[in-house]
């Protein structure tokens, strides 16, 4: 069903649910029974004994069992037929030792799938969401996997979207959808019928799993959950691809049906002219040169291959480990290293999707930025010509009010509320030692005009012992032809000269890739500002 084609009165009654009191208690078992939980299907865990003996199916390890098996018969043979106790004992040393190898070799894959399988497990713990909904008459938080669908949403500033949603009721509200659309841009969202044929990046009044409110707040229905979901259907798509054998195991089975072959004819050459050189052909003739036979077999078998390969997986997938990367299976580090083109996304996937102030212009001075990412480390440097005197406490003042995020330190991890830009411009400010709360001391915020399609910005009207003031942020040309003036040392110039100027440095930024972003301030009457 397309539900961006349905209009919100089709979707409320086709789920028989009302907007302002949600799904009752029954109704939620009924469509969890018929729709499905919310949750992606889970493959079921091999038991710790499967996966120990997981690596006894290499077709290298059949071989040195193969030769354990040899060995040992080669040293029954010494032992009771032949009495020779000296080679009885070499082989079964010999077998004992390519024994021990097969376990060593075993046990570090054990010992990597295991480590990687409780690194995952607690990875989905720690992921594990709550969604606000609307049940009974009443608003209540509850785990994202209890989610149904039919289930009332509301979602607000910060909150992951946990299912696919059509939307009912929106307030200026816009999202991240940068892991199915890799679009850094937050997408403003809207509750219209679209009549035509869209693709997932042109529902404007959908949202799906995994996607992250930047702004605003809103109310939809669930209409799909777990493996029905967008982001369920990409999960599916990737287990249909099967499991693939690895450069490493495609090398190592060419290798191991040639040993295979070395071996054979090694044992034929060696049996037949063994006979032919002892000029008699009777039993003891033929044990005697089988069980020689067997030895120079056994020992072209390189049985330390798969230990040795092992160790140099193992070393690699610790070195990953502390660059963040889990290893599930040995074979993926050497899958790694024989990559020679990734096709990927850019935005999540190679880059972060942080947003970072590098460079500004402000009271006619340049400046540059240390640091990336959202921590608040790094020093802002002046490098405008001839000057030496910092001047820009009207800029950051604007870009720290005019804004609706927040950053948080939790845990020694940094945790970031609203659009990435305006995340951005809260970092600038808290290495400036600009922030929103000490400013909120000396300024009052009256009113909030949200960023729209129309206006192209967003302002804020904020009152101080001074009087009242609009803060403005957004797209450069739309604010340059609003703006009285430029602001060069205090001093509102009104040239065209400060504007070319102005004008010129948006340029150059843009040149240089940089997103630009300008900000514009006017103290208005009460009047204006109520």
């Amino acid at each position: 069903m397309k539900f961006y084609q349905k209009s919100k009165e089709e979707l409320l009654n086709s789920y028989d649910v009302k907007i302002d009191r949600g799904l009752s208690s029954t109704k939620v078992t009924d469509n969890r029974e018929r729709y499905g939980e919310n949750k992606l299907p889970e493959e079921k865990e091999e038991s710790y004994l499967k996966v120990f003996f997981k690596s006894f199916k290499e077709p290298i390890i059949i071989v040195l069992l193969g030769a354990v098996a040899l060995s040992f018969f080669s040293s029954f043979y010494s032992f009771q037929i032949v009495g020779d106790k000296k080679h009885g004992l070499e082989s079964l040393y010999e077998a004992i030792a390519i024994a021990i190898l097969i376990i060593i070799n075993a046990f570090l894959g054990f010992w990597q799938e295991i480590s990687a399988r409780k690194n995952l497990n607690s990875l989905k713990e720690m992921n594990n969401r709550f969604a606000s909904v609307l049940r009974d008459g009443a608003l209540e938080k509850i785990s994202s996997n209890e989610l149904v669908v039919g289930d009332i949403v509301k979602v607000t500033v910060g909150d992951f979207v946990e299912a696919d949603i059509r939307w009912l009721e929106l307030d200026e509200l816009q999202l991240i959808e940068s892991h199915l659309t890799g679009e850094a841009d937050a997408i403003i969202k809207n509750i219209e019928v679209i009549n035509e044929n869209v693709e997932i990046g042109d529902q404007t009044n959908m949202e799906f799993s995994g996607s992250i409110v930047s702004n605003g707040q809103g109310i939809g229905i669930v209409v799909a959950t777990g493996e029905n979901t967008e982001l369920g259907k990409i999960s599916q798509l990737m287990k249909d691809e099967g499991i693939k054998s690895s450069p490493l195991q495609e090398t190592v089975k060419k290798l191991t049906k040639t040993l295979m072959k070395i071996s054979a004819g090694i044992v034929l050459l060696t049996f037949v002219f063994g006979l032919i050189s002892s000029g008699e052909f009777s039993i003891n003739s033929i044990t005697s040169v089988f069980s020689t036979s067997i030895a120079l077999a056994v020992a072209s078998i390189p049985d330390a291959l798969p230990v040795v390969l092992s160790i140099v997986l193992t070393i690699g997938a610790v070195k990953m480990s502390k660059n963040k990367g889990l290893i599930k299976t040995l074979n993926s580090v050497e899958t790694l290293g024989s990559t020679s083109y990734i096709c990927s996304d850019k935005t999540g996937t190679l880059t972060q999707n942080e947003m970072t102030v590098t460079k500004f212009y402000a009271n006619g001075q340049l400046y540059n930025v240390d640091g990336l990412g959202y921590r608040s480390i790094g020093e802002i440097h002046l490098v405008s010509k001839g000057e030496k005197n910092v001047n820009f406490a009207q800029f950051m003042k604007n870009i720290v009010l005019c804004n609706d995020s927040s950053v948080k330190e939790v845990e020694g991890q940094v945790k970031t509320f609203g659009d990435p830009t305006e995340v951005a411009l809260t970092v600038l400010g808290s290495k400036a030692d600009y922030s929103k709360n000490k400013l909120l001391k000396n300024n009052k915020i009256i009113r909030t005009l949200p960023f729209s399609s129309s206006r192209k910005m967003m302002s804020v009207i904020v009152q101080n012992d001074e009087g009242f003031y609009v803060y403005t942020k957004g797209a450069p040309d739309v604010l340059m032809e609003k703006a009285s003036g430029i602001l060069i040392g205090d001093i509102v110039d009104q040239s065209e000269q400060s504007k070319d100027n102005f004008i010129k440095v948006v340029d150059d930024y843009a040149d240089e890739a940089l997103r630009t972003l300008a900000v514009a301030y006017k103290k208005v009457d009460e009047e204006e500002a109520l």
